[in-house]
């Protein structure tokens, strides 16, 4: 029989794998290999960040937030991938971090999303308010491995996940709600929520607020509206990338291990989406009542359906569906979760395949379809199967209410 400092001691050992994360991002090469994100930019971490202070710097001189050719613009990072959020993100916190040097602004950004999951921790632990129901609860947020990945990208998808961990806890919903959308704009598929609610104001404050942090920017500078639009909403999956980790991309390559035409590929990648919203719309609008809209079960319903309509998931972007596994542990403990978390949780089996090796040394062979077929697909369902289990478990949640 455990005794109660025994129990809570038990805080410990997610803790320290916690800790092993940290270990991993700052001395990296034992992770390294495990992770297709890390193998392809072969260790060179803050990828994903250096676009946002990148960003950040242009907006301080002057030019296009989007535009990253140095014959336009200055570049000041080491490597970037193009800027795709609402220009408001590179005015304001892209901006304050380009004042500082490139490399001290990865790493206090990085300090900023461990904090940040420890915020969303707190808030937990002022949910139950018992260490002995904490720890499960701390368990789902610390062991979950595409945080590492989210250190090394430098990413903003955990910021994103404590938003929606907000509105997941009723903290100011309607408020939490328009900053996720200004921050990642993603959670804009909750929108259908706010409308079955008959919170008009809110959606009339949001429409407002990204109109003029975006048309005013483009009418400016209107070389990357499209650009923008299309990254945004406008991508479709049409080719191989061994990175995408979502349920789209799943469908595609199983289509193409069978031989489907492209045009198949389209019906079926539609139809998907059509589906999934479809399905979602038809729960919100005839099974929920305006006030049970937007309770946890409706908005995890929404998050979780972006993980299946979305053209490109990666898999630090899992970290925005780890709320919803936590508010679902915590109202409803179920072996269930446990079987979704260590599917999303673990690493995908990149590291363990003889892909590691082909991608290692050439990272042009991540948009080819590789060999043996079954790895492949392994390695895309890892993440996308768990993902529609989820969703089936949400659409069964909100039948119930």
């Amino acid at each position: 029989m455990l005794t109660l400092a025994m129990r809570r001691s038990l805080i410990l050992l997610p803790v320290l794998f916690h800790l092993a994360l940290l270990v991993g991002w700052r001395w990296q090469q034992p992770l390294v290999p495990y992770f297709f994100d890390a193998t392809v930019l072969s260790g060179g971490r803050g990828l994903d960040f250096y676009s946002i202070y990148q960003a950040g710097y242009n907006a301080r001189h002057g030019w296009d937030v989007y535009e990253g050719d140095p014959a336009r613009v200055e570049v000041v990072v080491p490597y970037f991938t193009p800027f795709r959020y609402l220009p408001l993100v590179a005015y304001t916190v892209g901006a304050a971090l380009s004042l500082l040097a490139p490399l001290t602004a990865y790493k206090v950004w990085v300090v900023v999303i461990e904090l940040t999951l420890w915020l969303c921790l707190w808030l937990t632990y002022r949910r139950v308010r018992a260490w002995e129901a904490f720890i499960p609860l701390a368990t789902l947020w610390l062991c979950f491995t595409p945080f590492y990945l989210e250190l090394f990208m430098g990413q903003f998808s955990l910021i994103q996940a404590a938003l929606i961990w907000g509105m997941l806890l009723a903290i100011q919903t309607e408020g939490t709600w328009i900053a996720s959308v200004l921050w990642k704009i993603n959670t804009i598929v909750c929108a259908p929520l706010f409308l079955r609610a008959h919170r008009w104001r809110t959606l009339g404050i949001l429409a407002v607020a990204v109109l003029l942090t975006t048309v005013p920017y483009f009418v400016v500078f209107p070389a990357h509206a499209r650009d923008f639009l299309l990254n945004n909403f406008g991508n479709s999956v049409a080719g191989h990338e061994l990175g995408n980790l979502g349920f789209r991309q799943l469908v595609f390559e199983v289509l193409a291990a069978l031989g489907a035409s492209a045009d198949l590929q389209r019906w079926v990648q539609l139809g998907v989406v059509v589906g999934v919203v479809g399905l979602a719309l038809w729960l919100t609008f005839w099974r929920l009542s305006p006030v049970a809209s937007l309770k946890p079960a409706a908005i995890s319903l929404w998050v979780t359906a972006f993980f299946l309509i979305s053209p490109q998931i990666w898999e630090h972007h899992y970290v925005m569906l780890l709320p919803t596994l936590v508010i679902a542990y915590l109202e409803k403990p179920h072996w269930l979760i446990w079987l979704v978390w260590a599917g999303l949780a673990l690493p995908t089996p990149f590291g363990f395949s003889a892909l590691q090796p082909l991608i290692a040394a050439n990272h042009d062979l991540r948009a080819f379809p590789l060999e043996p077929t079954w790895q492949l697909l392994l390695q895309h369902a890892c993440k996308a199967l768990p993902t529609a289990v989820w969703f089936g478990y949400w659409v069964r949640r909100v039948w119930a209410v």
